[in-house]
């Protein structure tokens, strides 16, 4: 890991139930030395991404800034905003696009429809890789490599809640989901929760998110699925063709 991401993996330790972290904390969970640890505050906190407080450091008013620059300028964002708005106007679903980066599938913008009930993940936060439309629609149009990767890294064990995850299985479902342009789950990442995705992609045709409609199922079902698919794969090719362009 080079001495950037180093740096960056301190935000990793803000979580609901640590909203403040200090050396001890960054020197327990990260493994750095006590003379890093204190660095990379005082280098975070002369940028204005962390503020000193009493009991150690939160996070500082310079992201709230870089927000606003994201709203605001990223391509992804941008473009889509319109898109999501239609989404939810012609269904009243909860619509989200979502980015990969890493490992991650992480929403960046939710639109939250007429339709009460968990969203699957809020904006900022990773959604499940193998429980999610959002997510299999992504991993689908990978490269076998990368694929084989995130499968390696992440993919439920034998032992697990969620059970095993068979490599020959999960590959031979993420073809079938390349083949046909989108993907559905029914109640994989929410019980009563349905959602329909489809891939989003640069202007080299690599896939760089997704766009997802999700509600609960009834009202999912509600809808003629041929005209769910249609929409979001429909939008979906909108944002990549806007994409391309800027």
């Amino acid at each position: 890991m080079n001495s950037l991401r180093r740096l960056l993996a301190v935000f990793d330790l803000f979580r609901p139930d640590q909203p403040v972290i200090d050396v001890d904390i960054i020197c327990r969970e990260l493994g750095y030395t006590p003379a890093t640890a204190y660095r990379y505050l005082r280098e975070l906190g002369d940028a204005g991404l962390l503020k000193r407080l009493p009991r150690g450091y939160a996070l500082g008013p310079r992201i709230v800034t870089l927000e606003q620059l994201m709203t605001h300028y990223d391509p992804l964002l941008a473009c889509s905003q319109d898109l999501v708005e239609q989404l939810v106007a012609d269904t009243g679903l909860d619509a989200l696009v979502s980015e990969w980066h890493g490992d991650s599938v992480v929403n960046v913008l939710v639109q939250r429809g007429t339709d009460a009930g968990p969203v699957g993940g809020g904006r900022g936060q990773p959604i499940s890789l193998f429980h999610s439309a959002t997510s299999r629609v992504v991993l689908a149009h990978l490269l076998p490599r990368q694929i084989r990767r995130v499968y390696d890294a992440h993919a439920p064990v034998a032992d697990s809640p969620q059970h095993g995850l068979e490599w020959k299985t999960f590959t031979k479902s993420l073809l079938a989901i390349r083949k046909q342009g989108y993907c559905v789950s029914d109640g994989e990442l929410h019980p009563g929760r349905s959602g329909v995705a489809a891939p989003i992609f640069d202007d080299k045709r690599r896939v760089i998110g997704s766009m997802t409609l999700v509600g609960r199922s009834e009202r999912f079902h509600a809808f003629q699925q041929s005209y769910l698919r249609y929409l979001v794969t429909g939008a979906a090719s909108e944002l990549t063709s806007r994409i391309a362009l800027r």
